[in-house]
């Protein structure tokens, strides 16, 4: 298994002071934004601006440092939100699917401007020569930020989740948290060469992960977590094998807490008691979710009324709600949307089989997902750890020089007639 998957050692050069500057203003933006905080900390008054002038400032300055680190952009990672900006054009100009929730379209129209305008932030300060290094500040201040939110909410100093009996710390929905952990560990995993480091922060969030009781978070964790283990346990075997030891106590102990207690604290509602019960028994059956297959029934009956341009941005997540995001993006902007987002995943994960699975960690997440969510084209941190994978198998780069834009245009046009003698 050596080699395979395997992180590349970190540049030698340290970040010089734009660097560092760029790799603040980016945990700035991009940390609160993608944990969905922004609205709380403005509503309990602990932010001194509105969240989009706070988000407008930090993307002019994230531009401003961009432009003077010279930048080399990788554009296939751009390409990657060309279904994204679809629904932003559909919902804004073609308008065939009306969303009333925020109380207008135009309000839902902003959303979705602003979601998308972040994660075009998020994939260009990708550009910056030491990407990666600020790819790992910000997936490792991501996952302490969100899960620390967690950690709050199950001390009682806050309630986020619109869930009763489950914890979700900012992102208000419980699935949402496990969600943003597994993409910035997929990040980590790929791109972070400790391998210790990256098991601290997944020791971290896993209490976490497990007070959300989300099925799909819980179990695609654990999947990520056991295969980045197997992939690195004979360079790390002993240190693997005194950790197991040490945690085997600590987690039967939290499980046996988290199963004897339903009843009282945050484990208090009887539809969170039937899914801690199955959880703790590994009850496949009683994990199955009848309502979701319904809801996914519902979808695809909705897609074969108007297979081909599908029934507006929108339709996917305020009418039906499939848990599918293939069959969300269908419904928005129906199959060419769908034929664009298929294209790029597969696209990445053949050149990840084809160099030695570079970047598995990222795809996982971004794959395994798709049949339990239909919020990942509104979702920043997916499209980062995308752009991440689209940066670790597409090592070209593309740089503007203006200084030879100007020596281009200052050089003089040679006619025929003014060459000849």
């Amino acid at each position: 298994m050596r080699g395979l998957a395997q992180a590349q050692p970190l540049p030698e050069a340290k970040l010089d002071r734009v660097g560092k500057l760029l790799v603040l203003a980016s945990i700035a933006l991009l940390v609160p934004v993608m944990a969905r905080a922004l609205p709380w900390l403005y509503e309990q008054g602990k932010m001194p601006v509105k969240p989009r002038d706070y988000s407008l400032l930090l993307m002019g300055a994230i531009f401003f440092l961009l432009a003077l680190s010279r930048p080399r952009f990788c554009l296939p990672a751009f390409a990657l939100l060309l279904p994204p900006l679809l629904r932003v054009m559909d919902a804004a100009f073609l308008r065939r699917f009306d969303v009333s929730l925020l109380g207008d379209h135009s309000v839902f129209v902003m959303n979705l401007l602003s979601s998308w305008l972040i994660s075009f932030t998020a994939v260009a300060v990708l550009a910056t020569p030491h990407w990666r290094r600020l790819a790992i500040w910000v997936a490792a201040a991501e996952i302490i930020f969100v899960n620390a939110s967690i950690y709050w909410e199950a001390a009682g100093m806050a309630a986020f989740t619109r869930i009763p009996g489950r914890l979700a710390g900012f992102p208000v929905d419980p699935n949402d948290g496990p969600i943003t952990t597994c993409l910035m560990l997929g990040i980590l995993f790929t791109v972070q060469p400790s391998f210790w480091k990256n098991m601290a922060l997944a020791a971290f969030a896993t209490p976490a992960i497990a007070l959300t009781m989300s099925r799909s978070g819980m179990a695609i964790y654990a999947f990520m977590v056991a295969l980045y283990v197997l992939l690195n346990a004979r360079r790390h075997f002993t240190g693997l094998v005194v950790i197991s030891i040490l945690c085997v106590p600590l987690v039967v102990g939290g499980v046996a807490w988290l199963a004897q207690r339903p009843g009282s604290g945050p484990m208090k509602d009887e539809n969170t008691q039937g899914r801690m019960q199955a959880i703790y028994e590994l009850d496949f059956e009683k994990l199955k979710s009848p309502e979701r297959a319904k809801d996914l029934a519902d979808g695809w009956e909705a897609v074969g009324q108007k297979p081909l341009f599908g029934h507006g941005t929108g339709s996917g997540t305020a009418w039906w709600q499939p848990h599918n995001q293939f069959v969300a993006v269908w419904l928005d902007i129906g199959l060419f949307g769908v034929l664009l987002y298929a294209g790029a995943l597969l696209t990445c994960t053949a050149l990840c089989l084809f160099n030695r699975l570079q970047g598995i960690f990222c795809l996982i997440p971004v794959w395994l997902y798709i049949p339990c969510s239909q919020i990942l084209m509104d979702a920043q941190q997916y499209w980062f750890c995308f752009a991440v994978a689209a940066g670790v198998l597409l090592p070209g780069r593309f740089r503007l020089r203006i200084g030879s834009l100007r020596e281009l245009l200052a050089r003089p046009v040679t006619t025929q007639a003014s060459a000849r003698p």
